[in-house]
């Protein structure tokens, strides 16, 4: 299985890797092939390697982050699996949206919105004035960073720090169609 790693942190980015070198005895030889300190470099590390089996990547980082770059990979790769990393938990990121008929139209008029910034990011453009990022528009618009990268394709959520325990759990979960949260 090829690999590539993003994380903003050197410390989780350490970690990271080697948790993924203890899983080689289970899963066979897992390959590294990259690691990336912000989204815009992950996307280039995957543009620039066709067969990269998964990418792991961390929710906030600087000049593009982790849900702009699953926005833009899944576009260009959409049978590449991605895995997204976050030091909190969906709880802590999830706004109050209520329940009942009123509370479904605004979450749909509110990914109506982030729809309009997702095209953006698939086309990279940048608006002056406008949302530009994923993780801009979900916080703008209350909207979980952790349910919109579902929506957008990821199939998995981990919670840091990241372990060999954890990426078992996510390596296990691959072979299922669900989406896959581990947050121990």
């Amino acid at each position: 299985m090829k690999i590539v790693i993003a994380d903003d942190e050197p410390s989780m980015l350490d970690r990271l890797r080697r948790s993924i070198k203890q899983l080689d005895d289970k899963y066979g030889e897992i390959e590294i092939c990259g690691e990336a300190e912000n989204g815009l470099r992950l996307v280039d590390i995957v543009e620039s390697m066709p067969d990269i089996d998964l990418v792991i990547s961390d929710v906030r980082m600087p000049i593009m982050d982790g849900l702009s770059a699953l926005v833009y990979l899944k576009h260009i790769k959409p049978k590449l699996k991605m895995v997204m990393l976050s030091s909190e938990s969906p709880a802590t990121m999830r706004a109050a949206s209520g329940d009942g008929e009123q509370a479904k139209a605004d979450l749909t008029k509110k990914t109506e919105m982030l729809e309009k910034i997702a095209v953006r990011v698939r086309n990279r453009e940048r608006a002056e004035g406008k949302i530009n990022t994923i993780l801009e528009g979900c916080e703008k618009l209350a909207l979980d960073p952790h349910d919109m990268a579902r929506h957008y394709g990821a199939q998995g959520f981990v919670r840091k720090p990241a372990s060999p325990d954890k990426l078992a759990q996510i390596m296990d979960g691959l072979k299922s169609s669900a989406f896959i949260k581990v947050e121990i």
